[in-house]
Formats: structure tokens, C-alpha cells, sequence
């Protein structure tokens, strides 16, 4: 089997205000290059906490391992003690986000709502992988058209090309079928798994649709099986 790209032990946290504190700990989550994870479980149950974890959103207050391998041969063993700079740069380059709600720019085209992660991840857009989103996420013909103008599944696709076009190592997409009806849930999440695939990206997926998980996913994690389960309150 391959070696993990990213692998977390005994890690704990804490999230919560002065009055509504809680500790977590995360005994143990590993991921592998270009497999696709699906998180379910009930509202509270820790999912949340987990893609911020995964994302380097929230960094635990200790872990006995957070390791992290990237593409180019790199790897942290302790990515949590990084520098806040690293980890920021870390996010922009190796990670991709895809939100409920899409998070689109009203503003702008297609293209330009696609091509910001580009930017912003500081790497050199390829042009080919570019091309090739579009074709697997049926958007070639919408690339000059604003975000009102299209359907749901549509901006949802948007939001998994953009996602992808900086060729992320990882992709944390947060319900991405919540949105649109069941069909379109379907036909979202095989492009999805299309294009991640084809990039060889390891995706974390949130998800009350079981059914979706099932079919779509290489691996499903029940936080709310209590035998099962990496993450749990102090």
C-alpha cells in the first residue's frame, strides 16, 4: 500500500468560547494519495472540526504525529509547529475548498470565478488542465456567463473547478450536493470524482446523504458511530 499523504495521531484541541469551551481529541486519521473520503454523521458530532483539522483551518494544540507529505517530495512530520506564513501557503497551494453554498463571485464570469484560486495560489495556471475541467464539468460553453445566469448545478460545478484548477493535493468539499435535488447531486458527484481522479487529488467530502457517500466514496467515516470514531470531547 502506499505511504499516507497525511497521517494525525493523538491529536487534541480546543474550540469554543470562554463560557462554551470543549476539548477534542483525534486518535488517529489517515488519508491516501487520490482516494475519496466521505465524513457522515449527525449535526455535532465532530464532522466540522474535522475538515478544519484536515484543512489546517485549526491547528490542534498537540498532536503525537501531524504529518504531511506533498507532490513535490516534501513532508512535515509535525505540520501544526509550522509558522503561520508556511501553513497559510500551504493552504493556497495544495488545498482546494468547495463550499455548501458555492461561494461564488456575483461579479464575475465563469472564468473569472474559476481562475481566482489560480491567483491566489501563487502557482502558474495550465492552461491544458484548465481546458479539461471544463470539458469533464460540462462548462465550456458557460465560461463568459455570471453565476445568476446559471442553474445550481452549474454554479456548483464552477465551485469544483475552481477548487481544482491550481491542481490541489487535497480537495475539502463541505456538502457540495446540498444545494440541488437528487439527479443533479448525482451528476455534480461523478463529475466531481471525474475530475479528482483524473488529477489524482485526495478529497474529503462532508455529507448527510449517505446514499451519495456510498456510491462516490472509496471510504466512508461514521463520526457518529461512537465504536468507530476518530474524534471525540473531553
Amino acid at each position: 500500500m502506499d505511504a499516507p499523504i497525511l497521517s494525525i495521531r493523538n491529536a487534541e484541541l480546543c474550540r469554543g468560547g470562554k463560557n462554551d469551551a470543549f476539548r477534542v481529541h483525534l486518535s488517529e486519521l489517515v488519508l491516501f494519495k487520490g482516494e475519496i473520503l466521505s465524513i457522515v454523521g449527525p449535526s455535532g458530532c465532530g464532522k466540522s472540526t474535522l475538515m478544519d483539522v484536515i484543512g489546517l483551518l485549526l491547528q490542534p494544540q498537540s498532536a503525537e504525529e501531524f504529518g504531511l507529505t506533498l507532490s513535490c517530495g516534501t513532508s512535515y512530520r509535525s505540520v501544526h509547529r509550522c509558522p503561520e506564513p508556511l501553513v497559510m501557503k500551504l493552504r493556497r497551494q495544495h488545498f482546494g475548498y468547495i463550499l455548501q453554498s458555492g461561494g461564488l463571485i456575483g461579479s464575475m464570469s465563469v472564468k473569472e470565478n474559476i481562475l481566482t484560486a489560480s491567483k491566489f495560489s501563487d502557482r502558474p495556471l495550465d492552461l491544458d488542465w484548465y481546458a479539461t475541467l471544463l470539458r469533464i464539468l460540462g462548462l465550456k460553453d458557460l465560461s463568459s456567463r455570471k453565476p445568476k445566469e446559471l442553474s445550481g448545478g452549474q454554479r456548483q460545478r464552477v465551485a469544483i473547478a475552481r477548487a481544482l484548477v491550481h491542481k490541489p493535493r487535497f480537495v475539502l468539499a463541505d456538502e457540495p450536493t446540498a444545494a440541488v435535488d437528487a439527479r443533479l447531486a448525482e451528476e455534480v458527484c461523478e463529475a466531481f470524482r471525474q475530475a479528482a481522479k483524473q488529477l489524482e487529488a485526495t478529497v474529503v467530502m462532508v455529507t448527510h446523504n449517505r446514499e451519495i457517500a456510498e456510491r462516490f466514496s472509496d471510504r466512508i467515516l461514521d463520526l457518529g458511530n461512537a465504536t468507530t470514531s476518530p474524534v471525540s470531547r473531553i
